[in-house]
């Protein structure tokens, strides 16, 4: 009886674990996720303009790469921009 226990508690642990490791690549692909579609369907002036908006640094939604890349955008939206 006890072995019986001890195997039952065993494969629920194997179970929890693997329940932790699927929660973590969710998580990890949400951000994936959030990042191909910010740079591959969202127009960066809408993103400028709402960052100047309402005084969201720059910084916080393009890092410094995606800055570069839509350097024009950032020139050019004003918080007033409108698609």
């Amino acid at each position: 009886a006890v072995e019986t226990k001890k195997k039952a508690v065993q494969r629920i642990e194997e179970q929890l674990m693997k329940l932790e490791v699927q929660a973590t690549d969710r998580e990890e692909n949400k951000q994936i996720a959030l990042g191909t579609s910010k740079l591959n369907y969202l127009d960066p002036r809408i993103s400028v303009a709402w960052c100047k908006k309402f005084g969201v640094p720059i910084e916080k939604i393009y890092n410094k790469t995606q800055r570069e890349k839509f350097a024009w955008a950032i020139d050019m939206a004003e918080k007033d921009y409108e698609f």
